[in-house]
């Protein structure tokens, strides 16, 4: 009775075996305010046995409590790994970092969490409310705006979760109560890399796991909102995000025995490979557009949403008076009726100080753009716009202010891209559109999407032409704020064509090459674009890979736990987790 010599509950240890009654319990989850979709948050847990299964889209995990063994099966790229329950958790911290959550170690949070007294049914069992308030502050990406890093200095985000669990005599009157509240208590103390074996991984946010670990029975009901302190905001920031969880559906029906097995289509993998495939799945769920409003309720004139646009002309407007005289800065954010021969034709306000909106929007007027185009003729379409007002004696700069409706701005502009979406083909060509007629040091800022947005779109010729000439304008004016982006892009992107034609020599001197960059603001940031190393991987080219890792820890300085986690993957025969340096 190995869980009983670890002093879980001994309800888990000495259940009737009339309990031991097969159970199910699914969860309907979802997300709002989020700029992009998280894509199906449900989970269904099934148990059985001496076994439980949890099934959360592509994701499958099944434990044997008896074998004390754990396999993770990904079902969308049919594979699965199977590893000691004894080792889940140290497997799951080497992802970490990996999977880009080692900015985790460098967060502080605390957090408060108490019983607030109310009591709900749900599904027919009574449960209770559990609150946790924290505040977590995160250090800003090194080379920030130094206006932009005075004003965000002391940020924090607030986290407000609720729980309703079972209560303790409800535990005990429904089977399925028991034996789902054992199986959390099983993977809390064996699984759980958040819980006390992992804890460690979760750097400044586990003052938030170890407040969520606080009630051992079963939750029924979750939420968690986020929202941001904004220095300078003159009203409660509006919640960024709302993340929901709730049973909808809790019986002791039998179950299939096939639900607990390996599907006969699945074959064996590291384990690395598998979590690699899942993370990947959930990054590119989130970088889909949420549904949001339909095509019907938009303008009948609006063919199209670009965003970001470069204007052709613009003219920066002087802070007005009012606003200087208060000492405001700030950022105003602006969605844009472009009309076919590129004239702005109407302006819609999104976020920003009001005292700035009126100056932001009479300036915009003034811009011109390269018209958008849709079947090779120019149409009305909409695109965004960003007018920022600065100290112009570069005092004051904490004054910059940040707006509550920042967060619904970003939910109205993914409202959009769902209900104008645009094909990889057309993405490329928008941009191209776009970079017509540039002279060379504005072109440049374009190249690099540009590039990438061919490869992606396929049109290897294009993407290879707009690579070269990314690098040959960038060397010629080393001093470019993007140069080493450049560097590293266009070398990237050549390399990859080249791995298109089979020519895999020259995609190993163009990785290495990309590796030389002396670094940029958004490199050193976030790191590099792994697209081409990760080819390579799949071509068995570890070792350039690896020497390409090291020539990046020149210029990463944030990321060398994740190099380091990286290396230790590829050494094993495993594919890493790039997670978002794969773009």
């Amino acid at each position: 009775m190995h869980l009983c010599r670890v002093a879980l509950p001994a309800l888990l240890c000495f259940a009737p075996a009339f309990l031991h009654a097969d159970a199910t319990i699914r969860y309907a989850g979802g997300m709002t305010n989020l700029p992009s979709a998280a894509g199906d948050l449900g989970t269904v847990i099934y148990m059985k046995g001496n076994k439980g299964v949890t099934i959360t889209g592509d994701s499958v995990t099944i434990v044997d409590f008896v074998k004390h063994e754990v396999t993770m099966i990904d079902t969308a790229r049919k594979k699965y790994a199977i590893i000691p329950v004894a080792d889940y958790s140290s497997q799951m911290e080497k992802m970490m970092p990996a999977a880009g959550m080692d900015p985790l170690k460098t967060m502080k949070t605390t957090c408060d969490s108490q019983k607030t007294g109310a009591v709900e049914t749900i599904q027919g069992v009574k449960t209770e409310e559990r609150e946790i308030d924290c505040s977590v502050t995160m250090p800003l990406p090194e080379r920030t705006v130094p206006e932009v890093a005075a004003a965000l200095k002391g940020m924090t985000m607030k986290l407000v979760v609720k729980q309703w669990t079972a209560l303790p005599a409800e535990r005990l009157r429904l089977p399925a109560l028991w034996q789902l509240s054992g199986f959390e208590l099983w993977q809390k103390y064996f699984m759980n890399p958040f819980g006390a074996p992992g804890s460690a991984a979760m750097g400044g946010m586990a003052p938030l796991a170890e407040a969520l670990g606080k009630d051992d029975s079963l939750t029924l009901r979750s939420s968690m909102e986020m929202s941001m302190d904004l220095p300078g905001a003159t009203a409660a920031a509006a919640p960024m995000m709302n993340m929901t969880n709730e049973v909808t559906e809790l019986s002791t029906a039998p179950l299939d025995d096939s639900l607990f097995a390996i599907p006969s289509d699945a074959s064996a993998a590291p384990f690395g490979e598998v979590m690699n495939g899942l993370t990947q799945s959930r990054i590119e769920a989130s970088r889909k557009p949420a549904a949001g409003i339909q095509t019907a309720q938009l303008p009948a004139n609006i063919k199209a949403y670009v965003p970001a646009l470069t204007p052709l002309t613009q003219k920066h407007p002087e802070l007005p008076e009012e606003a200087r005289a208060r000492d405001i800065y700030g950022s105003v954010e602006l969605l844009i009726t472009v009309g076919p021969r590129g004239t702005v034709e109407q302006t819609e306000v999104l976020s920003g100080p009001e005292e700035l909106r009126k100056a932001a929007t009479e300036s915009l007027t003034k811009w011109t753009f390269r018209p958008v185009l849709r079947g090779g003729s120019p149409v009305t379409a909409y695109t965004t716009a960003s007018v920022n007002f600065f100290n112009p004696s570069g005092k004051g700069a904490a004054n910059f202010a940040l707006t509550p409706d920042m967060a619904t701005a970003a939910q109205r502009l993914t409202e959009l891209e769902a209900a104008m979406p645009r094909t990889p083909q057309q993405i490329f060509e928008d941009l191209e559109q776009d970079a017509g007629g540039r002279g060379t040091k504005e072109r440049l800022n374009l190249l690099g999407p540009l590039a990438l947005a061919a490869l992606k779109a396929d049109v290897n010729d294009k993407a290879d032409y707009y690579a070269k000439e990314m690098l040959t304008a960038a060397e010629a004016d080393h001093k470019a704020w993007n140069y080493g982006d450049a560097i590293h892009d266009g070398h990237s992107i050549l390399g990859v064509v080249a791995l298109r034609n089979n020519d895999i020599t020259t995609a190993r001197q163009q990785l290495l090459e990309a590796g030389k960059t002396p670094g940029s603001p958004v490199l050193d940031s976030f790191g590099p674009n792994m697209i081409l190393a990760s080819e390579l991987l799949k071509k068995g080219e570890r070792d350039v890979v690896l020497d390409y890792l090291e020539l990046c820890r020149a210029f990463w300085k944030s990321g060398p736990d994740r190099l380091d986690s990286w290396k230790a993957t590829i050494s094993r025969n495993e594919t890493p987790v790039f997670g978002g340096n794969l773009r």
